[in-house]
């Protein structure tokens, strides 16, 4: 990936592999990718059966990905953006378009190391293709400081087509999160929906992910963990609706609160047809006793236990 110094327009004197290590980016150098700095577009490469266009539109970019119909990527393709100065503000619409049959990755890779003052806004759309195969893996890091972030996804899931996504914001600060994903799902189609967050502080969090399965056999799966440590506040609003015969869904919620921390969970099931079929789980609260315990009886202490624990559930 090409260094940004003295790249014009672009301030501050670093590199993309700086700005984007925490995230842990690495890909070489033809593999295919979009980068933007602030609200600059850094670099883009493309490859054979992928379009990836970014634009820059007054202080908002606007990228495009289109994967042709029956190509498949067995690498990733990397979306990277991100505020490396400890001030800014970041504004992104992303259009991603997988053609019917096509399979890819997209690992999105978003990095505020230094942030204090920091926004960072995101409007995407995705279009998932009939028999299309898709994963998109979001991955943050905030540094110690914090960044307001708002994010908004409309995803349609075509016929047989399979769409996982999945958050993950477990090191560093969150600061200021709001995060919203409505989907709809059409018939034997499949959509994943997972997210890890942790929170901080003063860190305040809600994510919704609202799934409409439109089709016959349509499927989808909402899996949050999540942990609000010393005062934190996580909201996680998982809904489905079941439109049509055959539909299933569930939701799976798992939060832990320490220090003060506080944790909301708030599944919303609606059936409108006689054939569909909806379930929810949540488990809240603190850490079991007998497993720190048992931790500690190796030799840990009772806070490395935790956190230990903690981070084991987020991985999950």
């Amino acid at each position: 990936m090409p260094d940004v110094r003295g790249w014009p327009g672009v301030r501050g004197g670093v590199s993309p592999e700086e700005v984007f290590k925490p995230t842990g980016y690495h890909a070489g150098p033809d593999t295919p990718r979009i980068v933007i700095i602030e609200n600059k577009v850094v670099n883009v490469q493309g490859a054979e059966g992928l379009e990836l266009n970014a634009e820059e539109e007054d202080d908002t970019v606007v990228a495009e990905l289109v994967v042709k119909e029956g190509y498949e990527f067995d690498e990733p393709i990397h979306m990277c953006v991100g505020v490396p100065w400890p001030e800014g503000v970041q504004r992104i619409v992303t259009r991603l378009i997988v053609e019917p049959e096509a399979k890819i990755q997209l690992m999105s890779h978003c990095s505020f190391p230094r942030a204090r003052d920091v926004v960072h806004e995101m409007e995407a759309e995705f279009e998932i293709g009939e028999g299309a195969d898709v994963k998109v893996t979001d991955v943050h890091y905030h540094g110690e400081g914090g960044v307001r972030l708002k994010a908004k996804y409309d995803v349609s899931v075509k016929p047989e087509a399979s769409f996982v996504t999945e958050f993950r914001l477990t090191e560093g600060r969150v600061g200021e999160l709001e995060w919203e994903m409505g989907a709809r799902v059409e018939e034997r189609a499949t959509m994943e929906g997972v997210a890890r967050l942790r929170a901080v502080g003063e860190d305040r969090v809600r994510a919704v992910e609202s799934v409409r399965l439109t089709g016959e056999d349509a499927r989808t799966l909402l899996d949050f963990k999540a942990a609000a440590i010393d005062g934190a506040f996580v909201e996680l609003v998982g809904e489905i609706s079941g439109e049509a015969d055959g539909a299933r869904g569930h939701v799976e919620c798992s939060e832990i609160i320490k220090g003060g921390g506080k944790v909301v969970s708030v599944p919303k099931l609606r059936v409108v047809h006689p054939g569909a079929r909806l379930t929810h789980e949540a488990a809240l609260g603190t850490v079991e006793k007998k497993e720190v315990e048992t931790l500690m009886s190796r030799g840990l202490s009772e806070e490395e236990a935790v956190e230990l624990l903690v981070n084991a559930m987020l991985r999950g």
